[in-house]
Parts: structure tokens; sequence; C-alpha cells
């Protein structure tokens, strides 16, 4: 004789929250996301936080998008109050494609500008912002390029000045700058 498990109501609305909430469908498609991707998925985020005030700086992260998708909102985590300008780059030809202001309002907490910027697969885009003071911890037992199914985080950059610029040269051992994305990917 063959009994039947039956789940309480209650475990099955959890499942069912569970099941559809890790996936979006837009058209036909499905979409994941993930917030702080670099943080959570390219390195650690139980690494030692240290801070700089040897600004103004210009900083920030070069990236290669492996996947198409969006970036759902800029994230900063900075030790100097007020409002950023927060540019993402062309790397290859060094050219602003758009830029934000976002307000610091205090040092503990990642603050987010949300944003609706499509990422091509393929291309290699360069994230920075302008600052005098900012945290950052060293990979000691890695090195950038950090590589995952969607991105490969390739270097931190940094160019000294208050102006808005391209921040050209770059280090392979430390995350500085603390600026992190949430990203939204189309899944197959």
């Amino acid at each position: 004789m063959k009994t039947k498990i039956q789940l309480p109501f209650y475990a099955s609305i959890v499942i069912l929250f569970f099941t559809v909430g890790c996936m979006m469908f837009k058209g036909g498609f499905s979409f994941g996301s993930q917030e702080n991707y670099f943080q959570t998925a390219l390195y650690s985020s139980g690494l030692p936080i240290k801070i700089a005030n040897t600004g103004p700086w210009e900083m920030g992260e070069t990236f290669l998008a492996k996947s198409g998708g969006k970036i759902k909102s800029i994230n900063i985590k900075n030790p100097e109050l007020g409002v950023k300008r927060i540019t993402i780059w062309d790397t290859e030809t060094r050219l602003p494609i758009a830029t934000y202001s976002l307000k610091i309002e205090n040092i503990k907490d990642y603050h987010k500008i949300f944003v609706d910027f499509p990422l091509v697969q393929g291309k290699i885009y360069t994230l920075s912002f302008n600052t005098v003071s900012y945290y950052y911890h060293e990979l000691n037992f890695k090195k950038l390029p950090l590589s995952d199914e969607h991105f490969t985080l390739i270097s931190t950059n940094y160019k000294q000045g208050h102006w808005q610029q391209f921040p050209e040269f770059s280090t392979d051992n430390i995350i500085h700058g603390f600026i992190d994305i949430d990203f939204e990917w189309a899944m197959n």
C-alpha cells in the first residue's frame, strides 16, 4: 500500500514563493539577479577593511561583461560624506557612457542609486567615482583578474585629481573604492 505524503499548506506556499522568487519572467525570458555582485560572487566580503585619506582620486573597477544583462543599481560604501559622481566608461575608447550622482549619508552602509544600464556581452567597462577618502582591502591570497560565469573583474583603477577622468592606472592586489553593482542577467 502506497501512502501519499502531503505537505502542510504553509510549507507549500513557502516552497512556491522560494521557487518563483529565484526567477523573474519578462516577455518569456527568465532573469536571475544578485546584489553587490562583485563582492558576493568574485571576492569575499570578509576581508579586513582599511581607510585611506590620500585623494583626490577617480577610482573604481574595470570588468568584462561575459553575460548580457543590466546593472540595476550602483552601490558605494565610502568614509567621506557628500555627493559622489559615478561614471560608467567605455574602457576601449576611455569615454564616459553614463554619469550619475549619489549622496553618501553615512559611512557604515552601502548607498544605492537605481539605474537601468544595459551591459553588452563581451564588452569591457570601467565603473568609477571621485573621492578624497576611501575604503580598501588587500587581496592577500588572490589577485585580479577574478572570474565567474557572468563577469571577469580585471583590475581596480585609479588616477589622481578632482575632475571626472578615466582612471587609467590599475592594480591587481587591492579592491579599493568599494563600488559595486546589483546585476540582472538573462538565464537560458
